[in-house]
């Protein structure tokens, strides 16, 4: 009773929400959940002129929850009434053998920007007591909740899987599929079924609150990556089960950030990509790695071909060659970003600075890999000593 008392407390306090959970139903722990939520939400930050729509706060953001337990669909629709939440929360009832119902997509046009879920972390009643046993310590709550909450075939592992399964139907209807995990060692199955799907654009997370850690995964099918926000959670233990980097970095003897922020404009304004600057961390002392470049290509302008032939382009406007041509086409009139990056400056060592490239949209790795390598030997060159 006092978690669930401290989760009242919280949610009133920290959120102005009055809650009602069923005495036998798990009661959320608000600390991890929140960071899981806060998460999400990093991984939204790479588009942040939108509102955002998911299902299972911030306050342009519209959910759908979903539940097979009538009683638990009460009680949600309950919650949603008390705190005047209808025209932000519509609750949905869905069925064992369907994780995303149809309903949902009802409207072809319909797309969601992520999901969210705490699957049942357990097989049976006998996985609940070999993971107690496995405890070094005595768990500080007991897990109470019914069985549909926290046992299902399989375990989490195979829960999760079928998520996946399904999100490789429903593919870009939803922008950010994710879900907790409460087993470090589950993140060893689910990331090999990625990969023996072929999904490659995930990323994870460790949920760190007191003396309970739970873990967060994340998988998509669109050319957004993951942010730089959401890549700071990784930690080194995971970066072995972790999808290929999509933040690379290299060291440069730039005097100061400010050098090394002119030059990286330089060279982008050089391949005529399209760039915006701003505050990662806008109201507040600037800090060091808050100032972020956005930069957004409509074609492969760094190749040895397209540089010549814009560098001809620029001494002869009027000069008509094929080549050219279709280079210029390719940067002016094409409509899709086919690959975007943040750039940031950190502190190196003394006389050092670090600038870091986060791939942020495109789904052509080799493309990314190719302008960072042509970034990096381009920065460490002097301006007037370049050559094509």
């Amino acid at each position: 009773m006092a978690l669930r008392e401290l989760t009242y407390t919280l949610l009133r306090r920290d959120f102005s929400i009055e809650l009602d959970i069923p005495v036998d139903s798990l009661c959320p722990a608000i600390p991890n959940r929140v960071n899981y939520i806060c998460w999400i939400e990093d991984l939204m930050s790479n588009d942040t002129n939108k509102p955002i729509r998911g299902i299972d706060m911030n306050k342009n953001w519209t959910m759908v929850a979903t539940d097979i337990n009538d009683r638990s669909i009460s009680y949600a629709t309950k919650n949603v009434a008390r705190n005047h939440l209808e025209q932000t929360i519509s609750v949905v009832k869905s069925t064992p053998s369907q994780i995303f119902p149809d309903i949902l997509f009802n409207d072809n046009e319909q797309t969601y920007d992520f999901c969210m879920c705490n699957p049942p972390f357990y097989e049976d009643e006998q996985d609940i007591q070999d993971s107690l046993e496995a405890k070094e310590a005595e768990p500080s709550a007991v897990c109470r909740g019914t069985s549909n909450e926290i046992i299902t075939t399989g375990g989490e592992v195979q829960f999760v899987k079928r998520i996946i399964d399904e999100s490789r139907q429903r593919l870009a209807k939803i922008r950010w599929y994710t879900s907790m995990v409460g087993k470090k060692s589950s993140l060893d199955s689910i990331t090999a079924y990625f990969k023996e799907h072929k999904i490659l654009n995930y990323t994870l997370m460790t949920l760190r609150q007191g003396k309970t850690n739970r873990w967060a995964v994340a998988w998509s099918f669109g050319d957004e990556h993951a942010s730089w926000a959401s890549l700071q959670h990784v930690s080194n233990k995971m970066v072995k089960l972790s999808a290929p980097a999509t933040a690379l970095s290299f060291i440069t003897q730039s005097a100061s950030e400010h050098t090394a922020m002119d030059r990286t404009k330089e060279l982008l304004d050089q391949l005529s990509i399209h760039y915006e600057v701003s505050d990662s961390q806008p109201g507040r002392e600037a800090e060091r790695g808050s100032i972020v470049i956005h930069a957004r290509a409509k074609g492969n302008t760094w190749s040895r071909s397209a540089r010549r032939a814009l560098a001809r382009a620029a001494k002869d406007p009027e000069f008509g060659g094929g080549e050219t041509t279709s280079v210029a086409s390719t940067v002016s009139t094409s409509k899709a970003d086919v690959m975007g990056v943040d750039l940031r400056v950190l502190p190196g060592a003394e006389g050092e600075q670090m600038v870091e490239m986060t791939w942020t949209v495109g789904q052509d790795r080799d493309l990314f890999e190719s302008f960072f390598l042509h970034f990096r030997n381009r920065f460490r060159v002097q301006p007037d000593k370049q050559q094509d």
